[in-house]
């Protein structure tokens, strides 16, 4: 996998494996729960292996895994914030020379002592960690005892001596900051949406925007998550659940749900924004009220069920276990699994914050001096002192370079005038420094504007001399690349073509795109990288790709054809007659291209964008 799960240090690892021996659960009890509830099923050879941990290393799933009673413990505390004896820390579970620091508490021993989030966790008490190593078991202990924890810290090794105490969880932390109503999530747990709404209650007299700081929140309770959307949004469907058979239910709020505020809500996002972050923002999109700024987020669209002594007579003790039993989706019907949630403006994480708050103004009284962004329905001023401000000049420059095409943007003059500027004169008008995101010979093209919004979310790369060459072809390898990209599929390393090799530019995104079944070779174990693609083999992949990111491209992939759909699509070859009824559906097709036509690059990005934004993986 290419990132994991954060997960809390010392006796609060709430989301993170479990990699103590399963061993109070019976075996025959875990099989048949598996067996039921597994959402992509358990082979029976799986089934069959003589150990909890041999059914669960095979099944690879790092959602699903057996909790002692001290992990389940340990897990309700982190995801409902209770104090906690340890120091104060998260890291990921994912080792990469050592076990990487992603927050640190406040009042927290680890604060105290200076370690900072990015620091890589290598040893302690002088013991070097490993990925066998569970980094909870060496940090836990009794409060008052002290700990040496050896870090990385870009390339530097420093030592650090903390003493153990209790650590109070706080996942939810609220302030008044300038114009801004902010709040800091770092858990959907018990108490999450009542913290929520006592912020609204406060603040929102004085507040002209909302941030949700929601970049080190791995997630927590769907009905938690449920309601604290609803309070910027009002009653609705929240999420979709979708088990093994296809069979869909749905967790809402009634339509006398309070909606607290009126006022436009910027949710922040990294890529540890995880499950219920991605679902809380992915409800915010749905029902436009508000954006998302940031980075991608993890990709967790996998909803688990916890069973333990209260709904499962199997277990004793406090032991429980989780189970991944459904896929989950917005309420606008996308997915966030694997891709994660794009945000509205894609913005570095040193920049993310500081962008945020430029635009947490209220509307001026008189345009002059200000500047006006509309976008995602909402509406944002940004005020012209602030750019000449040195430690804002980097992030105002960051989100005007990150304006997408469907944004527009007005400067402000004299006493009522709002004129639109492309963000690129802006920019210049403000002495800053302006690097677009796109290419310099796309103006022409017929799918500039699809080729545009791409590029700006760094989705598409072109050539060195920064130009996309639209009116290309584009072969197989090229055209996997881009939809890797644009889906954010980890690397696979290890490949099912012969004729693709490892150390190949493109053997990452090719064989990612294998194993999630959106390719298939021509024969004999090859996939012909370098061979042109044809239109109609376009439109039968990304067929299979809205049938996995959307609700309603899987419900088109599963309708068989009609009489007079086959007439309608009968230029295409049989096998591509169903995906493109069901991209014509979408309105994804694209170009005038006869279906055995080579793809060009211009046509593969216009159908792209259009299936990214028509099942919602882009915010617009």
């Amino acid at each position: 996998m290419k990132k994991l799960l954060s997960s809390l240090l010392a006796l609060a690892l709430g989301l993170s494996l479990a990699v103590l021996p399963a061993s109070a659960l019976e075996l025959d009890e875990a099989r048949e729960l598996l067996a039921v509830h597994y959402v992509d099923g358990v082979p029976p050879k799986v089934l069959e292996l003589p150990s909890l941990d041999a059914i669960l290393e095979a099944i690879g799933d790092p959602y699903t895994f057996y909790m002692t009673p001290e992990q389940y413990d340990a897990f309700n505390k982190s995801v409902n914030g209770q104090t906690v004896v340890g120091i104060g820390a998260t890291v990921e579970t994912a080792y990469d020379g050592g076990y990487r620091v992603m927050s640190v508490l406040p009042n927290s021993p680890a604060l105290e002592a200076g370690i900072r989030p990015g620091d890589i966790l290598t040893a302690v008490d002088g013991v070097a960690m490993s990925p066998e190593v569970d980094p909870r078991i060496p940090v836990t202990g009794q409060e008052g005892t002290t700990v040496t924890l050896t870090v990385n810290r870009n390339g530097q090794t420093l030592e650090f001596t903390l003493t153990r105490r209790a650590v109070p969880i706080p996942i939810v932390t609220y302030e008044q900051r300038d114009d801004a109503g902010y709040i800091d999530c770092i858990s959907f747990g018990s108490t999450t949406a009542r913290s929520v709404q006592d912020a609204i209650r406060e603040l929102d007299d004085e507040t002209a925007v909302w941030i949700m700081d929601l970049r080190s929140n791995p997630g927590g309770d769907s009905g938690s998550t449920a309601a604290s959307v609803s309070l910027f949004t009002g009653g609705g469907i929240m999420l979709y659940f979708r088990d093994g058979s296809g069979d869909y239910n749905y967790t809402y709020t009634l339509p006398t749900f309070p909606d607290m505020t009126d006022k436009p809500v910027i949710v922040l996002t990294s890529e540890h924004s995880a499950s219920g972050s991605e679902l809380f923002a992915g409800g915010i999109r749905t029902y436009t009220a508000g954006i998302a700024l940031g980075q991608r987020t993890f990709g967790k669209g996998t909803a688990q069920i916890v069973f333990d002594e209260r709904n499962c007579e199997y277990m004793e003790n406090g032991e429980a276990m989780k189970i991944t039993a459904y896929r989950f989706f917005a309420p606008d019907g996308a997915t966030n699994h694997i891709t994660g949630v794009l945000p509205t403006l894609l913005i570095s994480p040193e920049n993310t914050e500081a962008a945020a708050m430029l635009l947490t103004n209220p509307q001026p009284q008189r345009p002059d001096g200000c500047w006006k962004l509309v976008l995602a329905g909402q509406t944002f001023y940004l005020k012209t002192d602030h750019a000449k401000v040195e430690e804002n000049k980097a992030a105002f420059t960051e989100l005007l370079e990150a304006l997408p095409l469907s944004a527009a943007l007005y400067k402000g003059s004299g006493f009522a005038t709002w004129t639109l500027i492309s963000p690129e004169q802006a920019a210049k008008e403000l002495g800053l420094s302006f690097k677009p995101r796109t290419f310099t010979d796309t103006e022409d093209s017929e799918f500039a504007r699809e080729i545009d919004t791409l590029a700006t979310y760094r989705i598409l790369k072109g050539f060195g001399d920064k130009t996309f060459r639209p009116g290309e072809t584009i072969t197989r390898a090229q055209f996997c690349s881009m939809v890797a990209s644009a889906l954010d599929l980890p690397a696979q390393t290890q490949g099912k073509f012969s004729d693709v090799k490892e150390d190949a530019w493109y053997a990452g995104a090719v064989n990612a795109m294998a194993d999630m079944g959106f390719v298939s070779g021509k024969g004999g174990r090859t996939f012909c990288p370098g061979q042109t693609i044809t239109y109609q083999e376009m439109v039968a992949i990304l067929s299979r790709v809205a049938a996995w990111v959307s609700m309603d491209g899987y419900d088109l992939d599963g309708q068989l054809l009609m009489p007079e759909e086959v007439e309608k699509y009968s230029n295409f070859a049989s096998w591509a007659q169903a995906p493109a009824r069901n991209l014509d559906e979408l309105h994804v097709l694209a170009g005038d291209l006869a279906p055995t036509d080579p793809g060009t690059r211009e046509v593969a990005a216009a159908m792209l964008c259009r299936l990214m934004e028509r099942t919602h993986l882009i915010w617009d």
